[in-house]
């Protein structure tokens, strides 16, 4: 009998600050999902990285009044970093930014262009949060569970 390593219970991939990487990391969570065994996660897990890494993208790109309120990386490190871990109550999705700016829960109005992100990671997801990483930026990670 061979059991998996820890190793195996984790992986991270890094992408360019690109409207692009969006749909590169939809690919990879559902291409290491499968992996796993877990492709009954795939479609809310595509969906949540979708929002994730669309904020982590606009995060990334902070106006000046932000860097002075909450602070950035040093050149604006021009990456987001995926990561899916393995857990007894399902899968965590991670999304590292630069920025030090915490996720704010929001629903705008009906007729309000954008801004729902959060609200569909709020309703499909087991639990999500955010953490400050000692090497600067944030973490927003999602729980998905089997039955979320």
């Amino acid at each position: 009998m061979s059991v998996a390593s820890p190793a195996a219970w984790r992986n991270y991939t890094e992408l360019p600050v690109h409207p692009l990487s969006v749909s590169l990391a939809r690919r990879h969570v559902a291409r290491v999902l499968t992996e796993w065994g877990r492709g009954t996660l795939i479609d809310d897990a595509e969906l949540v990285i979708s929002e994730l890494v669309t904020n982590g993208i606009k995060a990334s790109d902070p106006s000046e009044d932000e860097v002075a309120v909450y602070g950035t990386l040093a050149g604006s490190y021009r990456r987001v970093r995926v990561g899916l871990h393995q857990a007894d109550a399902g899968v965590v999705l991670e999304v590292w930014d630069c920025s030090r700016r915490p996720p704010r829960l929001r629903c705008p109005e009906e007729e309000a262009f954008g801004g729902r992100g959060l609200c569909v990671v709020d309703a499909v997801a087991t639990s999500w949060g955010y953490r400050w990483p000692r090497t600067g930026g944030k973490v927003v990670w999602v729980l998905l569970g089997e039955s979320s």
